[in-house]
């Protein structure tokens, strides 16, 4: 009898501990712009083509905006805004669209009030998820979004940031976008405290069967 629950035990166990062992995130898209120079009216940062005869302006420490990128961005940032573009200014979208297996991604971005006394609407689109923003100046903390759970239906995927605003060089200003998946993959330092446990209990039931 006792022989048979140990066996049971040691087939269970395992099973049920992997339904709390960590997962590792595994990252598919990321850009801070940090490595896009900075320059106004492009049309082009990072991984981002504007679209629709929009554009948009990279700014900080080089061409004297840094202030804008404010915590929780720093460095480079993009204002969505533009200079001299057309109405709606700051249509970008990923230059190359992501293949995505059907599943369940999160997404991440700070998107962050002008910080020069103009309140902005931001609509973002991907997968099944799609909301405006709408950031009063000071707003460091409403547009900023971190690991928010999208379904995608799988196939070619669109990332979208949209400056809803009126063609004024002042826009929402984004940064850290980041998209990522999570695979259940235990860690190392898990499967090690998993074995030990399991042979902890497995040496308990013996020591009981042989008493």
């Amino acid at each position: 009898m006792f022989s048979s629950r140990l066996k049971y035990f040691l087939a269970v166990v395992p099973f049920l501990a992997m339904t709390s062992v960590p997962m590792h995130a595994t990252t598919i898209l990321s850009e801070n712009f940090d490595e896009v120079p900075a320059a106004l009216g492009v049309t082009t940062a990072g991984v981002f083509s504007a679209i629709g005869g929009t554009n948009i302006d990279v700014v900080g420490a080089a061409d004297g905006f840094g202030y804008l990128c404010t915590g929780p961005e720093s460095g480079n940032c993009v204002d969505l805004g533009g200079s001299n573009g057309i109405d709606p200014v700051g249509n970008i979208d990923l230059t190359t669209s992501l293949t995505l297996a059907a599943g369940v991604y999160d997404l991440s971005f700070d998107l962050i009030g002008s910080q020069r006394d103009e309140t902005t609407s931001t609509t973002v689109d991907f997968g099944t998820y799609s909301q405006t923003f709408v950031l009063t100046s000071g707003d460091i903390t409403s547009g900023v979004v971190i690991n928010q759970a999208v379904t995608v239906t799988g196939g070619s995927t669109q990332l979208e940031f949209i400056d809803n605003g009126t063609a004024d060089n002042i826009g929402a200003l984004l940064d850290n976008v980041s998209i990522s998946t999570v695979s259940a993959v235990p860690e190392p330092s898990s499967l090690m405290l998993l074995g030990t446990g399991i042979l902890g209990a497995a040496g308990l039931m013996r020591r009981r069967l042989t008493a």
